[in-house]
This record gives C-alpha cells, structure tokens and sequence, in this order.
C-alpha cells in the first residue's frame, strides 16, 4: 500500500499503523524538489491526526467531567474541543440547557458566553452577558468576555477598557492581559502591546514561574526590537 491509499485508509478508518507507516513514508520521500501532492496530502494526513486527537481529548475531557461535574476549566477545555470540530452546535445546546435549568446562576452564564464567543454569535453572547452583569456588575470573567464581543466587532478601545476593568477586579488572572497584547499589536500599537507583555512577564517572574515566563519574554523582546528599527533613520543601524 503507497503513502497516499494509507492516507485514505487513515481518513477513514483512524488505525494509528496506518497514520504511522504513512508518516514515515513522507517523511522519507519529502525533499525541497517534493510535488505539490506530496505536500499536500502530507498536510492533510497531519490534518486528519489532528482532528482524531482532538476526538480523544474530546473523550477524555468527558470522563474528567463525569467524574468531577463541579470542575469549571475542563467545561471550556470541553467546548473548545468540541469547536476545533466544528462542532459548536453540541456545545451551544449543553449549555443552553444548563441555564435553562438554573436560570441566574452566574457559572452557567459564564460558560453560556464562552459557548456563544467560540461559536462567533456575538448578538447571543452579549444577551448573556449583560444578564450576568446586571446580576454581578464586577464578575470578570464577564467583563471579559465583554471585552471579546467589542473586540470582534470594532470597538477596541471599550474591549480594552473592559480588559483593564477585568484585570483591577482580579490580577491573579492574566487572560486580560494576554487579550490586551494581541489586540494593541493588531492595531499596531507596539508599545502598548510590549507594556501587557511586561505585566506578564513580571507576574510570572514574581511568582517563580519560569516556563510561563519565556513567552512574554521573548514577545517583549521581539516588540522592542521591531520599536527600536521603527525608530531608526532610514539607511541607519
């Protein structure tokens, strides 16, 4: 069987020798003169592991919550998941049926927004906001996720804002953070964006976290870089 029926077979049938064999076979045959078929079906076999991985996580994040059903990161890890597999449809309807159940109950908004976010229906995440709001003006996880709705729909400035409130009402969690810095870079506001980086980073080193403080590390660095060649004279340094 060549590479490219083990690719077929693998997309069907999901047999781990079948992913492997194929695997080693494009890895062997890949060079800078591969066709653009190779490529493209060693893409697509690297695809399909992807999305049967994330089944079995899928799987595994289940038990985790049968076993704990008060445990709240595993939900978003859940949704998430289940998202990557387009299948936001299931996400959407468990949740709904969650606050259908304990209508109020700011945990369940929270993980109603999430669905809503992942699933880009900004209209039906907002509505859930604003009902978690007014029940707990200061919740930051809805503050947050506020803020994602402004950002994904042209206002930056009130995501930001949101982003900032989220961050005073509880510093231990560096989502906001995070938010921050990807959206000022994306508007091209550098300095802003390695200023969230810098909070980060001294978070973590504060906390003795040095893995967590390699990323914010290195983007820190990069922005600087890319500030300090902004700065130059052209056919300068």
């Amino acid at each position: 069987m060549d590479k490219y029926e083990l690719v077929e077979r693998y997309e069907a049938l999901g047999e781990d020798a079948d992913f492997a064999e194929a695997k080693r076979l494009f890895e062997h045959d890949l060079t800078d003169q591969s066709t653009a078929l190779d490529r493209r079906q060693y893409g697509y076999l690297l695809e399909c592991n992807g999305r049967y991985m994330i089944g079995r996580a899928v799987e595994h994040y289940e038990r985790a919550m049968a076993l704990d059903p008060n445990a709240e990161k595993v939900q978003y890890q859940w949704m998430s998941a289940k998202v990557a597999l387009f299948q936001q449809d299931d996400v959407i309807a468990r949740y709904r049926e969650r606050v259908a159940r304990s209508p109020g109950d700011l945990r369940e908004l929270r993980l109603l927004s999430t669905a809503w976010l992942l699933a880009r229906d900004f209209r039906a995440a907002s509505e859930v906001i604003d009902a978690g709001l007014e029940a707990k003006p200061g919740d930051c996880k809805l503050l947050y996720d506020r803020g994602e709705v402004k950002a994904a729909t042209g206002d930056p400035d009130g995501a930001l804002a949101d982003w900032r409130q989220a961050l005073e009402l509880c510093p231990d969690d560096l989502s906001p953070a995070y938010a921050s810095a990807f959206l000022h870079e994306r508007h091209g506001r550098l300095a802003e964006a390695a200023e969230s980086w810098r909070h980060i980073l001294e978070y973590a080193e504060a906390h003795g976290w040095e893995l967590t403080a390699a990323w914010p590390r290195r983007e820190l660095l990069r922005l600087r870089d890319e500030l300090a060649n902004r700065h130059d004279p052209p056919g300068e340094g």
